[in-house]
């Protein structure tokens, strides 16, 4: 019996964020040879040496242009040996992807040999909440086909419960779950502080892609009015801007570009700065309409950061309220009283001194929850 790991997304683009993030920290804490790294060709899957897993972990530790050269010198189709997956063989795909020719790979396996398969599934938005999809995306990207071979597949496992749920909800139409939860880790900024950090300045970010499911521009209408009367309070958009309204893009751009507005926009961060803007806050704002996981506010939490959050993050759901500020039901007023409740030192002290008793998961866990659920079969 072999177990292999489908990496055909990630080698055709290896930077290490987004979706990407998932292979690239699965690998850090794989055993050697524990699954052999495929790539679908032409005509099937080749297979590599496991010196590929070690690259691809080596860049995701310190990212370089020299270790994407070294990743796609080591997954050249050329260097690859063809592979046909056997009865006894086992794959595991960790990648969303919406690629015509591996949608049509997947298309051609019978339901009884797609059983060898085993699909990590990240989340259902784009048909449990279209609103927030641009539809262009949507079709371009493939993703309904990509839904309809999920719900062909025996072998699941979800990132948190309500993936399971909306899975089974919406291609099985069944209330009856199944699968696995393998919870994300929350470490890839680094490691816990020994001990929290008190009386922070009066600092808030909001950590991820701006777009609309999101609600920046709810954070913004609450924010405002107390970035011009408070001194010394500031927000900070910390991500790229995805697929926003112009007004919405136009009113970040001119806010970030008055140095008295107390606003900043950083778009292109790498990992460092964004764990210092995190580290310097009072508390991070995700208050999301919609998740599959939500990694933001959890590797905040394990940074030492309290979260302001909706009560639609899945990764807070297990968490209760420690260190946590739920706000409940979602609208500019009980965003800014849970804003100006983080102004009281005692209550920000208290809710960052909470962070440190939090057990999280962290992507070794992850990983090694992965391989056990490979190993059951």
């Amino acid at each position: 019996m072999s177990l292999y790991i489908d990496l055909s997304e990630f080698l055709t683009n290896p930077i290490t964020t987004g979706i990407q993030r998932i292979t690239g920290e699965m690998c850090k804490y794989l055993p050697p040879d524990a699954l052999t790294p495929v790539r679908l060709g032409s005509e099937g899957y080749l297979a590599f040496t496991p010196e590929l897993i070690s690259a691809i972990a080596e860049h995701f530790r310190q990212g370089s242009h020299a270790g994407t050269a070294e990743i796609n010198r080591l997954s050249d189709f050329k260097k690859g040996m063809n592979v046909k997956v056997s009865e006894a063989d086992r794959v595991l795909v960790p990648e969303v992807f919406g690629n015509s020719h591996r949608l049509g790979f997947f298309r051609a396996i019978p339901p009884r040999d797609l059983e060898r398969y085993q699909f990590i599934v990240f989340d259902m938005l784009p048909l449990t909440h279209p609103q927030y999809f641009c539809s262009t995306w949507a079709e371009t990207l493939g993703i309904y086909e990509y839904f309809k071979l999920l719900r062909r597949a025996s072998w699941c496992g979800f990132i948190s419960e309500d993936t399971r749920q909306a899975y089974y909800l919406r291609t099985k139409r069944s209330n009856v779950c199944g699968g696995v939860i393998l919870p994300l880790g929350c470490d890839s900024l680094g490691p816990r502080p020994a001990r929290p950090t008190l009386n922070r300045p009066l600092a808030f970010s909001v950590i991820g892609t701006v777009e609309p499911r999101k609600n920046h521009q709810l954070i913004l209408e609450a924010f405002e009015p107390l970035l011009r009367k408070i001194e010394g309070l500031t927000l900070s958009f910390v991500g790229r801007m995805g697929w926003v309204s112009s007004e919405l893009a136009q009113k970040v751009h001119a806010l970030a570009a008055d140095k008295n507005s107390g606003f900043r926009f950083f778009s292109a961060p790498g990992d460092g700065a964004v764990r210092k803007c995190i580290e310097e806050s009072r508390a991070t704002v995700y208050v999301s309409a919609a998740e599959g996981y939500g990694l933001p506010p959890v590797e905040s939490l394990w940074i030492g950061t309290p979260v302001i959050a909706s009560n639609m993050v899945p990764s807070l759901k297990t968490l209760g309220l420690t260190g946590i500020h739920i706000v409940e039901p979602l609208n500019v007023t009980n965003l800014r009283r849970a804003i100006l409740a983080f102004l009281n030192d005692d209550y920000a002290n208290q809710k960052t001194e909470e962070t440190m008793q939090l057990n999280m998961p962290t992507w070794q866990s992850f990983t090694e929850a992965v391989l056990r659920w490979c190993a059951q079969r």
